[in-house]
């Protein structure tokens, strides 16, 4: 039987982003994602030791150094697990949601925390991380073309295409 984690004990890492790096838009989307965890984190009983942000979309991979950092920091032990508003903020494409899967799978996050998803690592706990880490990149698609069409059209509607 395997032993039961331990999550008091755990160093966890506050991760908070928001899509864009442009000041004016979503304002207090990582300060209130921040409070939020802080909040959770209290009511759990687990503690982090760094608070990280970063303004960069997740659509994309390899496009965040924080979050680059944050992973290469907790394969070298500083860290054990993550703690994050929702699945969305850590990835929103394939590459990153399966290397943090494969980083659970191989032990080196013991723990993922998260506000308003609740993640087990066993079998059907990294299922449902990975639906919604797909989830979000199915969001992130769909909105790109959904911002592409309102665009072209608004564009036709003022009769420059």
């Amino acid at each position: 039987m395997e032993e039961e984690l331990d999550i008091t004990k755990l160093k966890y890492v506050l991760y908070a982003r928001k899509s864009t790096e442009d000041e004016t838009r979503q304002v207090k989307s990582i300060e209130d994602q921040i409070e939020e965890c802080k909040i959770f984190a209290k009511r759990v009983g687990i503690t982090f030791v760094d608070i990280l942000q970063e303004s960069k979309s997740a659509k994309r991979p390899n496009n965040r150094p924080i979050f680059r950092q944050m992973l290469d920091d907790i394969k070298g032990g500083k860290y054990d697990g993550i703690l994050s508003w929702h699945p969305d903020r850590l990835s929103r494409n394939m590459l990153e949601g399966g290397e943090i899967i494969n980083m659970i799978d191989e032990g080196v996050i013991q723990d993922l925390k998260f506000v308003t998803h609740h993640f087990t690592n066993d079998a059907s706990g990294k299922m449902l991380l990975g639906i919604a880490f797909v989830l979000s990149k199915e969001f992130s698609d769909k909105l790109s073309t959904d911002v592409t069409r309102g665009t072209r059209r608004r564009l036709n509607n003022e009769g420059r295409i």
